[in-house]
């Protein structure tokens, strides 16, 4: 608890790194694997290569406000460059490293960086047409070259550099471009201080858990303003030690080597988990599989009798560890944002005695809203409101927000900035209602939302999460707009006979509305990935990319 930083005289995003540092110099809390062996940095150690680039930069003339574009993986260069940045004052704009040439290049023009940090040669051999003007602004993370400056050059070479104590919270700290679901790149504008009253409000929500020796396992992009904050600089106001994922392929044994205690995800990875536990239950005997259908029933069901309580806790008993194995055995709670969760899924490992807590956000409330916490968790909700954040209804449903977790503005946008903030409100183009108890529960989003050619309107959320609940379909998108009923396109996660798709599509439908039934379907090959321009960075399906690429498929649906 002593590691616990105290938010309310915290100014600026820097001051969380050199409170803890001054506190427990010598503590490693950045992990990474460094030939098969997890290797900490501690804090002295950081703060000695964080002084180092921030003089570089210095010298480089970047100056207060000044933007320095970061295109790479998670790793604690990442951590050691943005704080650099912010010491001086100067403004981090991170990017994926997965991003197109078209989005880089807006990027770039728009930000107009003094410094492009990139991680490796590889990333600018891959994207050389747009980083190949800027060659003498670009510093690499990896390697050395013959070519370019490099971050173990400039640790060597460069003089210390003390930290300026004269950031404000009002400041600009960081322009995060949004992954873009259509249309171009929008640069959301955040303040030091937005940022620190997210952490702040993670704190009020989770500090149930008496926080002690935490370890967090970061593997969403930093780039991301949910990883950012949930898995970067929360993790650091508690003390908490941060591990870095070594890639994708490897997220399951990395779990088991650094047993996790709390995990920010999103809605995906939960999914997933679900489904791997119901296909190992498949092959199980008959009475697990007898014992495990009773119990997916019950967690339908909201009032149970005696028996149903008895039995599901028995159920929780046997199936709670095994899960907590998965990831380690210290798990104490996922928490999921970035999308929507399915009620039923959550629901599921909920009964199961595991916690989980759906939030709400988006870039531009840095990102943090709203979010369930544990006395009053309801996983058809998204939670109330955070601490010292307002949220309301409009008339059309639009969820609007106000308060300090409220961006500055979109960069070099006004005409978008005047229509998204209007009277200090934030739109954020979601539709939701608020319960009886004051829990936001989100509807649809509004650019999304489905109006038949009928004129009845139909969020696909909803009808997309009940598809992909089912073990057999991978991912679903529906489309109905200006059209007589709903199609949907699927992708399998393997292959199997059609007329099991049907039946999976008629119990489906069999709890959708008569306008919200799919009449039509459509098989995809190949699953939506971010590599072929069908998902976000944070696994979210870009609908009308999707729209795009299968519109003669879609078109014969009707």
């Amino acid at each position: 608890m002593n590691n616990i930083i105290k938010y309310k005289k915290i100014s600026n995003l820097c001051e969380f790194f050199t409170e803890q540092e001054s506190k427990n110099p010598n503590k490693k809390f950045l992990y990474s694997k460094i030939k098969d062996k997890w290797v900490g940095n501690s804090y002295v150690e950081i703060k000695k290569k964080i002084s180092k680039i921030a003089s570089f930069l210095l010298k480089k003339q970047v100056n207060k406000n000044d933007r320095v574009l970061l295109i790479s993986e998670n790793r604690p260069e990442w951590f050691i460059f943005d704080m650099a940045i912010m010491s001086i004052g100067a403004v981090t704009v991170p990017c994926f490293s997965t991003n197109n040439e078209n989005d880089n290049n807006f990027i770039i023009k728009d930000c107009k960086p003094k410094i492009i940090v990139l991680e490796s040669l590889s990333l600018f051999k891959k994207n050389q047409k747009t980083f190949k003007p800027y060659k003498k602004k670009i510093v690499l993370i990896d390697k050395p070259s013959n070519d370019f400056l490099t971050f173990e050059d400039i640790i060597r070479e460069e003089d210390d550099f003390n930290f300026d104590t004269n950031i404000k919270g009002s400041d600009l700290s960081t322009i995060i471009y949004t992954s873009g679901t259509s249309g171009y790149p929008k640069g959301v504008m955040l303040s030091h201080s937005t940022i620190i009253h997210n952490c702040f409000a993670a704190y009020e929500l989770l500090k149930d858990f008496n926080f002690s020796n935490e370890r967090f396992f970061s593997f969403l992009p930093l780039s991301h303003s949910y990883e950012r904050m949930a898995g970067l600089y929360f993790p650091l106001s508690i003390g908490a030690e941060i591990y870095y994922c070594e890639s994708l392929d490897k997220i399951n044994k990395n779990f088991l080597e650094i047993k996790p205690t709390i995990m920010t995800a999103v809605p995906r990875l939960y999914e997933n988990i679900y489904k791997k536990i119901f296909r190992k239950i498949q092959n199980s005997n008959f009475l697990i599989k007898f014992c495990f259908s009773k119990f997916s029933l019950l967690h339908r069901t909201k009032k149970l009798n005696t028996r149903d309580i008895l039995f599901r806790s028995l159920m929780a008993f046997l199936l709670k560890k095994k899960i907590r194995k998965i990831f380690g055995g210290k798990l104490k709670t996922f928490v999921s944002g970035g999308a929507a969760l399915s009620p039923e899924i959550g629901q599921f490992f909920i009964n199961l005695g595991v916690n989980i807590l759906q939030g709400y956000g988006q870039t531009e409330s840095g990102p943090l809203i709203s979010c369930n916490d544990l006395k009053t968790n309801d996983v058809s909700t998204v939670g109330k409101p955070v601490k010292d954040v307002k949220v309301k209804i409009s008339r059309d449903n639009e969820i609007l927000v106000k308060g300090p977790n409220v961006m500055m503005g979109y960069w070099n946008n006004y005409e978008l900035t005047k229509k998204t903030l209007r009277n200090k409100w934030l739109h954020t183009g979601d539709l939701g209602l608020i319960d009886d108890l004051g829990r936001l529960k989100i509807i649809g989003r509004k650019k999304d939302l489905i109006v038949t050619s009928g004129g009845e309107n139909i969020s696909p959320t909803k009808i997309e999460n009940l598809l992909t609940e089912n073990l057999d379909i991978n991912q679903a998108v529906v489309f109905g707009d200006n059209r007589s009923y709903i199609v949907a396109i699927l992708t399998l996660e393997k292959k199997i006979k059609n007329d099991a798709i049907s039946r999976i599509v008629d119990r489906t439908n069999k709890k959708l509305n008569i306008p919200e039934k799919i009449r039509k379907y459509a098989i995809i090959k190949n699953p939506f990935t971010y590599e072929n321009g069908l998902l976000t960075n944070t696994l979210k399906i870009k609908r009308q990319a999707v729209l795009k690429r299968y519109k003669k498929i879609i078109d014969k649906l009707y």
